[in-house]
């Protein structure tokens, strides 16, 4: 059994019998209606949009016909958007100031400094008292309590520091307890270029340690990068355990690309996208599958953006869309299948919207947001609700593999399988889960073992929280697994999309 431990979310339920090469379903799920349930925050495209002088935020909806709200609040210039825990964060490098922001109202609720030089870059929240924060001027990464502001904790990233002295963090990502920290290593004596190597610095987050990712190498090594210059926003592929970075490197030097990290061998694979087979220097990326997206890439001879598709391992596909000023954020909503361009150009700037099913361009001109804008990020803030009509689609006898399908759970990025003996299911005796199995409502690799079980799927936002896990005969909700030792997630009903 290829299992990736992990916990449930959601609420698929099925029971099977691996008797004589035979697997036989029993039971459907039941709706439940969550009790205290509160209505969720609509989804939105949360947008950072600035010029010369001042920076504010602006808003999309995600769904036709696109409803744009402008000047929400004042922000800062070029500022880095995030949304967690039913907040948005915004990061200002110019002022080294932390803005949160209630996404109901636009209203600023709690703004903090994390020294006015140090020029953040990204802040990631772990939990609802618990972030990190990158500074692209210092050693020390900042951990901090977003609820307050206040400052918990330190990481010296100093180790990985070119001659220069300082490291130069900049964006992040998380895996279950692990933190990513793209350490760009800028030369700012000489040349203004990255001396190699690059890094990924590791930081467990149970103890705030740095991970030596190669114990036989004298001192705390990170991943060490194909590329040089890591940066964007990566994007994590929890069901493939993988990690994908842009590593763009000396400008004009098509050295760069699309580096794909292995996060549980804490490896680099190499490129899966090479600058020398794109256009231009690459820079922001989404992936749409696990091996499918779309990459920006600019060229110097006039300062422009290409929108590019890829597939792995192969050159830049069609070029969808061009502009002539320099964008460096993408944004993929997963839920609706859109993809979100930024165009900051003084001809018409706006949001384009782009069907990645088809690659069409879905509004004949980019959706204003009132000044042009540079950064996004997608604020779904539900949290899942049942995954129904669970079904055993296939059954392998020379492996003993199942394949399932199901109805995905609504707010839910990502699944997780939780399984125990059939002879337990009336006290729902979990004793296994199968960690990220994906969110398209397909799975084809489940294999308990010998014997008869019951199973369910769960939806979670593949961070932190999960869903439920369905409703018994009774419209009681299911019990989550007390014990779920790998798999850890929160169950959180109250902010279910099934109860709006």
């Amino acid at each position: 059994m290829n299992e990736r431990v992990r916990r449930p979310a959601s609420r698929g339920f099925a029971a099977l019998s691996l008797a004589a090469g035979a697997a036989c379903l029993a039971a459907g799920a039941a709706p439940l209606a969550a009790e205290a349930a509160q209505a969720a925050i609509d989804p939105h495209l949360l947008v950072s949009v600035s010029d010369v002088a001042r920076g504010d935020l602006a808003a999309l909806g995600l769904t036709p016909p696109f409803a744009a709200a402008v000047d929400l609040e004042p922000a800062g210039v070029d500022a880095t958007v995030r949304h967690f825990f039913g907040r948005h964060y915004v990061v200002s490098p110019a002022t080294g100031r932390i803005q949160v922001v209630d996404p109901a109202t636009f209203d600023t609720i709690l703004q903090f400094s994390v020294g006015r030089d140090s020029e953040p870059h990204d802040i990631l929240v772990v939990d609802p008292s618990t972030a990190y924060v990158t500074r692209y001027n210092e050693t020390l990464l900042y951990k901090v309590d977003p609820s307050t502001g206040e400052r918990t904790g330190t990481i010296d990233l100093g180790l990985f520091s070119d001659a220069d002295g300082t490291p130069e963090m900049s964006m992040m990502s998380l895996d279950r307890d692990r933190l990513f920290v793209q350490i760009q290593r800028v030369d700012r004596l000489l040349s203004g270029n990255p001396i190699p190597p690059s890094w990924l610095a590791v930081v467990d987050v149970t103890n705030d340690q740095l991970i030596d990712v190669d114990p036989v190498t004298p001192g705390i090594q990170g991943i060490r990068l194909r590329g040089t210059n890591p940066g964007h926003k990566m994007h994590h592929d929890a069901t493939a355990r993988r990690l994908f970075v842009s590593v763009p490197g000396v400008r004009l030097d098509a050295a760069g690309g699309i580096e794909e990290i292995d996060i549980d061998r804490l490896t680099s694979l190499g490129f899966i996208l090479a600058e020398e087979d794109s256009i231009g220097d690459l820079s922001a990326f989404v992936m749409v599958t696990r091996d499918r997206g779309y990459v920006l890439g600019h060229t110097d001879i006039v300062q422009s953006s290409h929108l590019l598709t890829f597939s792995r391992g192969g050159p830049p596909g069609t070029e969808l869309h061009v502009t002539f000023d320099l964008v460096r954020s993408l944004a993929h909503d997963a839920a609706s299948g859109l993809l979100f361009f930024p165009d900051p150009a003084p001809s018409g700037s706006g949001i384009l919207i782009i069907d990645t099913a088809t690659d069409e361009i879905l509004e004949p001109s980019p959706v204003g947001t009132g000044l042009p804008p540079r950064d996004l990020a997608v604020a779904r803030d539900t949290t899942p609700g049942e995954a129904t009509d669970l079904r055993v689609t296939g059954f392998d006898p020379a492996t003993g593999d199942l394949s399932l399908s199901y109805r995905p759970a609504c707010g839910a990025s990502d699944h997780n399988l939780v399984y125990g003996p059939l002879d337990e299911v009336g006290s729902y005796g979990y004793s296994g889960q199968v960690c990220g199995i994906g969110a398209g409502g397909v799975f084809d690799r489940f294999n308990p073992g010998s014997g008869s079980f019951f199973f369910l799927v769960v939806g979670t936002d593949g961070i932190a929280r999960e869903g439920s896990y369905g409703g018994d005969g009774r419209r009681s909700e299911r019990p989550e697994d007390p014990l779920d030792p790998i798999c850890s997630f929160d169950r959180d009903l109250s902010f279910s999309c099934d109860a709006r």
